[in-house]
């Protein structure tokens, strides 16, 4: 789960490292050390702790790994071992058969669904990652998933995703697609084949069709490599070139047709990020840029040589490179300038943005494009090396541009991607996406909008059948901390600016969201998500679940400071607490006449309560064996009793929900996977497993009508749309 490790080092995310050393460029020193120790939410326990890493790490950053405090929780201890056991898992008492439930059936579901749709653009730490293929459609990555968006039909096709095995990222079959983290990819210059590459130990990198998601062929780094950085195709698409994460920056080239390595080098101490093959034809020499260095290599002669400066620029930091159909390099540096090669001699620099470093370079149509900082695009004159034109993009860093014709494509930083007529410079928004930190807030809300949010003070509302954010809202504008602890983040926004529990009231529309420093806002509509009706700041700690009564006249509020706040509706008026749980809330659950509460915490303690009084009914279990639930997020019970792998714990599932005609449980879990079974799901029971999610999958959610599942990835930031088919 987001907020800690799941067990141990072998499930922590390479990309979290990658996110966390590449979060932010600086002006002044392009690469931006963190510090090795941070503070970090243990999902376990409840409480912060201190960070530390292994040996084995990337640069001077920690790998994240907190020890678990329970290994194997469902293993650890047998069933008769009366007070100890229970001790382990407290929940057990409060599990009863219900009345009334579907026959149980280990087989898993004969219904299917299929990945129609991701609201997604990894922009944090990747750059020059946006392109277009030969029939003009754009072709970008997030999560796990190359991405090749149609613009016109706004439809998607996918290289990855879909039906696997249920297994860890770590251990998972990564012959055909990706299974973790893509950071990197290219397009071949004819524009038909695409490469990527992911993180992880011994990562896997890929050259697929452009046009249908097709593999053509896999490579597989060294153990220890950590991740792909950046990734080249060659001018005849017959090599591909690549940068690990390694701490010697190791460079790859590959045979695209045999998958054989024809060269493996040392490439810098200092980190390498980005690389390029020249445009010119017959030419197999390429680059890479990267801090405090630039460098010149040769397939065929498998040499490298170092920029030489010469006096005709100073030496500083570059983020990307580019190469035109003569042979002559280009890169950004983190001084604004662009500096211009003749083989590994500096000719001259261009000043074509007015501050900050430069982030992307692309050669295309006979021009340089360049994107920096300053949030501009400049259309640079290679003949004469000056800057013909300037588009502004507000302001916002330029993460990548791809030119074809009279369009361009620009990715930001914000996660939004536009298609730009370059004669006028009018822009078309083709894909948004949350853009820092982690997404947890999920909620259908009526006949055609999914609501999210997350940490990086937006809120968002989904048009299913449009495809589109139809609205976003700010979470704050006020600077907060949590009274109490605090969730754990890779964003730099304070706690009010970051939520992670949304939920809709059917009844008037309203949309309640839990902010991270305990505050409670209620927005007008998922289409006026500005406007603020109500505020509360009950809460001491930030807010994990949210629920509305069946009737619209309630809302539940799950804190971390272990409370269930109720509130009354349309006012909002605090009518009372549960208050009988040892840990914080984790899921709320209401039942369908209202009368019951039902909720799960951090403690893995199941409880009820009165949904009227609010006191804890101790005989709760037995209570409600023949009561219907309105909503079904609890991850203990007797329907949900084999939804845990073997070998993994309590935290391993993040979120559950079933289907609204109940013959359906649908789970997010740390091995990134959206899981499907029949209800109930007993031990031993077999579900369908899909990968989409690069991370921890946080929430799942299925639509009104059950056509369609939805998901969220923790650290991916992407929304799925899975169709039922």
């Amino acid at each position: 789960m987001g907020c800690g490790s799941s067990s141990g080092a072998s499930n922590v995310s390479y990309s979290l490292i990658q996110t966390f050393i590449n979060h932010y460029f600086e002006d002044q020193q392009f690469v931006k050390e963190r510090e090795a120790k941070r503070v970090k939410f243990d999902k376990k326990t409840g409480k912060a702790v201190t960070v530390t890493g292994p040996k084995d790490k990337p640069e001077s950053v920690t790998l994240l790994v907190v020890q678990p405090i329970v290994q194997d929780f469902f293993e650890a201890v047998e069933a008769g071992h009366g007070e100890q056991f229970m001790a382990v898992r407290p929940y057990l008492g409060a599990i009863m058969e219900p009345a009334n439930h579907p026959p149980p059936n280990p087989a898993a579901p004969d219904i299917r669904y299929q990945l129609e749709y991701v609201y997604g653009y990894r922009c944090a730490d990747s750059r020059q990652n946006v392109y277009f293929n030969s029939a003009g459609q754009a072709v970008y990555m997030t999560a796990a998933l190359g991405v090749i968006l149609d613009q016109s039909s706004n439809t998607q096709k996918f290289f990855g995703g879909g039906q696997v095995d249920n297994t860890a990222k770590n251990v998972a079959n990564d012959e055909q697609a990706h299974t973790d983290d893509i950071t990197s990819i290219s397009i071949s210059s004819d524009r038909s084949w695409a490469a990527s590459g992911q993180v992880g130990s011994a990562p896997s990198a890929f050259v697929w069709n452009s046009r249908t998601g097709e593999k053509k062929q896999r490579f597989k780094l060294n153990k220890g490599a950590r991740g792909v950085n950046a990734i080249a195709l060659s001018n005849d698409s017959k090599l591909v070139a690549c940068v690990d994460l390694h701490d010697e920056h190791n460079v790859y080239v590959y045979d695209v047709d045999t998958g054989a390595i024809k060269m493996r080098e040392k490439g810098d101490t200092n980190k390498i990020f980005d690389i390029c093959f020249s445009a010119k034809p017959g030419d197999n020499s390429f680059g890479t840029a990267g801090s405090k260095h630039v460098k010149f290599w040769n397939a065929d002669s498998m040499k490298n040589e170092k920029g030489i400066f010469g006096g005709k620029g100073e030496q500083t930091s570059f983020a990307c490179i580019a190469y035109d159909s003569k042979g002559v390099a280009y890169t950004g540096g983190v001084n604004s300038q662009i500096y211009v090669w003749s083989g590994r001699d500096l000719q001259s620099t261009i000043k074509a943005h007015q501050g900050g470093f430069i982030c992307a370079l692309r050669f295309a149509e006979g021009k340089l494009f360049s994107g920096g900082k300053d949030g501009n695009m400049a259309i640079i004159n290679v003949d004469t090396l000056s800057v013909e034109k300037t588009i502004s993009f507000g302001g916002v860093l330029i993460r990548a541009i791809d030119v074809m014709g009279s369009k361009s494509l620009v990715g930001l930083r914000d996660g939004t991607i536009y298609e730009v007529e370059l004669g006028n410079g009018n822009k078309k928004v083709i894909m948004e996406s949350h853009s820092d930190g982690e997404v947890w807030g999920l909620a259908p809300a009526g006949d055609s909008h999914v609501v999210t949010s997350g940490d990086d003070n937006k809120i968002k509302a989904w048009n299913v059948n449009s495809r589109k954010c139809e609205a976003t809202g700010k979470i704050s504008s006020e600077t907060r901390k949590a009274p109490r602890g605090g969730a754990s983040s890779l964003t730099e926004l304070p706690d009010s600016q970051c939520a992670r529990a949304v939920a809709h009231n059917p009844g008037n529309g309203h949309i309640a969201v839990g902010h991270n420093d305990g505050t409670l806002t209620i927005r007008q509509a998922a289409n006026k998500l500005n406007d603020i009706v109500h505020t509360n700041q009950n809460s001491q700690e930030w807010i994990e679940a949210i629920e509305y009564s069946p009737d619209g006249q309630k809302l539940a509020v799950g804190s971390h400071d272990n409370n269930i706040y109720i509130y009354s509706v349309p006012d909002y008026k605090l009518l009372g607490k549960c208050t009988k749980h040892n840990s914080f809330i984790v899921s709320v659950d209401w039942s369908k006449d209202g009368n019951f509460i039902r909720s799960v915490c951090g403690a893995h303690e199941l409880l009820f309560f009165d949904g009227n009084s609010f006191n804890q009914d101790t005989s709760g279990a037995t209570n409600t064996v023949e009561t219907d639930w309105q909503t079904s997020h609890a991850k203990y019970g007797w329907l949900v009793d084999g939804i845990f792998p073997g070998g993994t714990d309590g935290t391993h599932i993040n979120g559950v929900d079933f289907s609204k005609d109940h013959s359906l449980i649908a789970t997010g879990d740390d091995y990134g996977l959206v899981n499907i079974f029949r209800n109930p799901a007993r031990g031993g029971h077999k579900p369908i497993s899909l990968r989409g999610h690069s991370e921890h999958v946080v929430r799942v959610a299925f639509h009104k009508n059950d056509s369609y599942l939805f998901s969220v990835g923790g650290y991916d930031q992407t929304l799925m749309q899975w169709k039922r088919v």
